[in-house]
């Protein structure tokens, strides 16, 4: 297989060429929102790029070729639609949209799995939907669920509180990005508690739960050396998603 894995990147012939390995299509799966006064409305689909990206890497140690398709950067995000800059579709579209991905991709490649790293309650819902839809329709697809207790310890104590745009997303960004982060912003920002799982079920939107800057945790305690090792995991939780949902489809 070729060393490039970015589909968007390729020409249709290289593709061509690379479906002879029989690859998994991983979609990374993000949004547009806000993410803090230090972070962009990109930072979702950034770290689910870079996930995707290193999963694969992880996939190919382990003997299964992977793909990395273009990102779905618009989706539910109706938690941060008072804030410049974020973009909701409907639950509807969101559905339509992922199913519609997965039943074309599957045309070509061996699976189709969805690196999300949104977690919104809507959106998790629509990504169930739609894998559900695709399933029925007789697509191989499924969904990376990093929220899984058996991944907790392995994503860190932020990111099981409840971290947005806190020391956890922030720490990945400064391991992907570091250039798109505000940094002289982030050392300024005083802590704030998460948004733990009831506060994102029951808030309408961020400052409702308590985040009127759009940030939930302490930023300044992210490190770029804290990021390598959280993506290091969700690299881990990648390949072995993918790979238990192929042994599953064996």
């Amino acid at each position: 297989m070729a060393d490039n894995i970015v589909l968007a990147e390729m020409t249709w012939t290289e593709v061509e060429e690379a479906l002879k390995d029989r690859p998994v299509a991983i979609v990374p799966v993000g949004a547009t929102e806000a993410h803090g006064p230090h972070l962009p409305v990109s930072a979702d689909t950034l770290i689910a790029q870079e996930m995707a990206r290193r999963g694969a890497a992880k996939l190919k140690q382990n003997g299964v070729t992977a793909l990395i398709l273009p990102p779905v950067a618009f989706t539910v995000a109706e938690m941060g639609e008072e804030f410049p800059g974020t973009v909701s579709v409907s639950e509807e579209t969101a559905v339509a949209l992922l199913r519609d991905v997965a039943l074309s991709t599957a045309k070509r490649f061996r699976a189709v799995a969805f690196a999300n790293v949104h977690l919104e309650p809507r959106h998790i819902e629509c990504l169930k939907k739609a894998v559900e839809q695709a399933t029925k329709a007789g697509v191989s697809a499924c969904w990376v669920d990093i929220q899984k207790k058996r991944w907790a310890t392995q994503l860190g104590e932020a990111f099981a509180k409840g971290d947005h745009a806190g020391a956890w997303e922030t720490s990945l960004m400064m391991a992907a990005a570091p250039k798109m982060v505000r940094d002289a912003v982030r050392r300024n920002l005083p802590p704030l508690d998460e948004i733990d799982a009831q506060k994102r079920k029951s808030a309408k939107n961020f400052a409702e739960a308590g985040g009127e800057d759009a940030y939930f945790g302490d930023p300044t305690a992210a490190t770029a050396e804290d990021g390598e090792a959280y993506f290091e995991a969700l690299a881990q939780v990648v390949s072995l998603s993918v790979r238990e949902h192929l042994g599953s489809k064996a």
